[in-house]
């Protein structure tokens, strides 16, 4: 499928006697970009997107102006329209594309028209700009340990909102969910190691604000999480001071 600028229309002109010994498996796309279209979406794009959705087929893609497209396409005997404004769909936002049928000419080429009024998709707010945006903190206690989570609760439920997990293969969908400014993580957790849990919620927010808990406060288990992101160890129990120590270094928490 090749794309032709405007100022090659004989080209383009040159190409119609090729299509009248099958005329009725071609296909004529009328493309255009509205108003409302993003500006960053350019009429080469589109040309670009349509080459890509009716790639292998023969044709040819004509950039009349900055916002619209001629193209047309041997499609084939057996086809369907409803798919082939299907495919184009796919390749942009959803409702993006609006597609007409027009009835077939009195030669047999059928005529579709394609309304483009592509909005830029909008990036979901990450985590940093969450915390950055809201006026309370938010704590995330996870451990399987009930007293410890209460004990954590009452030395600092006057500062901040509290929420707890006690089983592992629950601490990701709840730190996506609250964002919190801090994560209290047990290393010992059922369905999912905190070790684990502390590698994934790293690779989706490098600024998470994580202070492991554990009885064992062997070297080899304060290296390996300080080494992979953790921001302190904490040896349970511990004391309301210690914890206050980590809560006021928490560069979000006010």
């Amino acid at each position: 499928m090749e794309i032709l600028l405007h100022q090659n229309h004989k080209e383009l002109l040159g190409y119609l006697p090729n299509i009248k010994s099958s005329v009725k498996e071609w296909i004529l796309v009328d493309v255009r970009l509205t108003e409302q279209c993003n500006k960053d979406f350019s009429i080469t794009m589109a040309a670009d997107t349509l080459r890509d959705v009716f790639k292998g087929k023969e044709g040819k893609i004509y950039i009349c102006n900055d916002h619209e497209i001629l193209m047309l396409v041997h499609w084939g005997k057996d086809y369907a329209l409803s798919e082939i404004s299907r495919q184009v769909e796919r390749q942009l936002p959803e409702g993006s594309c609006t597609v007409q049928v027009h009835e077939p000419s009195s030669e047999g080429l059928v005529k579709l028209e394609m309304l483009i009024s592509y909005k830029k998709p909008t990036a979901a707010p990450s985590f940093a700009d969450i915390r950055g945006t809201r006026r309370s903190n938010i704590i995330l206690v996870a451990d399987d340990d009930m007293y410890m989570r209460v004990l954590v609760k009452k030395g600092i439920d006057t500062l901040a909102t509290v929420y707890e997990v006690s089983d592992g293969k629950d601490i990701i969908a709840a730190y996506e969910k609250y964002a919190p400014d801090i994560l209290f993580l047990d290393i010992h957790m059922p369905n999912m190691e905190g070790t684990v849990a502390l590698q994934n919620i790293l690779a989706r927010d490098p600024k998470a604000y994580i202070i492991m808990l554990s009885a064992d406060s062997s070297l080899e288990n304060v290296a390996f999480t300080t080494q992979h992101g953790a921001k302190g160890f904490l040896t349970k129990p511990f004391t309301k001071d210690k914890l206050m120590d980590y809560i006021k270094k928490c560069p979000t928490f006010s």
